[in-house]
């Protein structure tokens, strides 16, 4: 049985990540394309080209990372199609109905923090109901979208086994083109898992295929990893051409994340820094930090915005630092609470 810790490069991948998305959501009130309905007055097109690097690049990876990880439960782990629908849901489903409750729509009602699928002025109530129809869900969309995304492939377990590997591909793009061009349901964000299908299969492919790409020498994945990275620089231009080109951009983007990983997993003298307690701790509580981050850079942005004036690179290294410093202390007094409650119920 395959030991999961030879893959520390994609816990590295998805740490890194999402410290990449947290930065790219301090950077969008400021990009040209309308991606917060809340934003300042002001754009710049320097930031529209970075977003649209990062945006072609993280979160597909993270998407990635997770087909990636399923693969080798199915491959490696022998895990079950029950076993996979019921922890999926519990870290997908239950993580967003929790986080949604009890975090996203209390603390947007109270600062009236105005998102996609949320209008200013929304009741506590019909909040709630948005939210629990997936339709107000800000950042927590990718639970909802990785869950069903998850789902398709489950439901494939069998072919997996088989090694029908392209078969699988088929059918998964085949899916995303019928969702992408006939799905207009607009609840449960259903409607956004065409663009991950293929970018979930690509990490499929990277498990089924690891032992292969292990043996490429290191300056030629170096090189590799270079001509994957150089796709995202024509992401802006290219990606609204059609939106096959938009899969395939994210997918090469989400490889880029993978390969650099594994490229600099072969550089001894980084793996300590897995050790440093802050790295340790981030590379523990990623997903934590992911689904704490929007509601504080909308705060700090509303802070900051008046104060710096049109300095945006002020404006982003301030909102970025502070939203850090607060994910880390939340995440660290959940987990405080997480271990206390653990032994009360331990030992009561």
């Amino acid at each position: 049985m395959e030991d999961k810790r030879r893959f520390e490069f994609i816990t590295d991948a998805k740490t890194v990540a999402v410290f990449g998305v947290v930065l790219l959501h301090c950077m969008l009130f400021f990009a040209t394309e309308d991606y917060y309905t809340e934003r300042a007055a002001y754009s710049s097109d320097v930031v529209e080209f970075l977003c649209n690097i990062l945006n072609s690049s993280l979160v597909s990876s993270l998407v990635c990372c997770s087909g990636f990880l399923f693969a080798f439960g199915v491959l490696s782990r022998g895990k079950t199609v029950p076993g996979l629908i019921k922890s999926r849901s519990r870290k997908l489903l239950l993580r967003y109905y929790l986080y949604g409750a009890l975090w996203l729509v209390p603390l947007y009602t109270l600062f009236d923090i105005s998102c996609w699928g949320r209008d200013k002025g929304a009741s506590l109530l019909d909040s709630y109901k948005l939210m629990a129809l997936g339709v107000f869900s800000d950042h927590l969309w990718f639970l909802l979208m990785l869950f069903w995304v998850t789902l398709v492939f489950i439901l494939m377990i069998p072919l997996l086994r088989k090694d029908l590997i392209p078969v699988i591909g088929i059918i998964a793009v085949g899916l995303a083109v019928v969702i992408e061009l006939f799905c207009t349901f607009e609840y449960f964000k259903i409607s956004q898992i065409s663009t991950y299908l293929p970018c979930y299969f690509v990490g499929i492919c990277l498990y089924r295929y690891m032992d292969k790409i292990k043996k490429i020498p290191t300056p030629a994945l170096w090189v590799l990893t270079g001509c994957f990275f150089v796709t995202t620089l024509f992401y802006q231009r290219l990606a609204d051409v059609h939106f096959a080109l938009y899969w395939l951009f994210k997918a090469f983007g989400a490889v880029f994340i993978v390969l650099l990983f594994m490229a600099l997993d072969r550089i001894p003298k980084l793996a300590g820094i897995r050790d440093v307690p802050v790295i340790s701790f981030a590379r523990k509580q990623s997903m934590r930090l992911y689904l704490l981050n929007c509601p504080f850079i909308y705060i700090y942005f509303r802070l900051l915005e008046p104060v710096t004036g049109h300095n945006i690179v002020v404006c982003v290294l301030a909102n970025y630092v502070l939203t850090m410093l607060s994910l880390y202390i939340m995440a660290w007094l959940m987990e405080v609470v997480k271990t206390r409650a653990g032994r009360v119920l331990k030992h009561g």
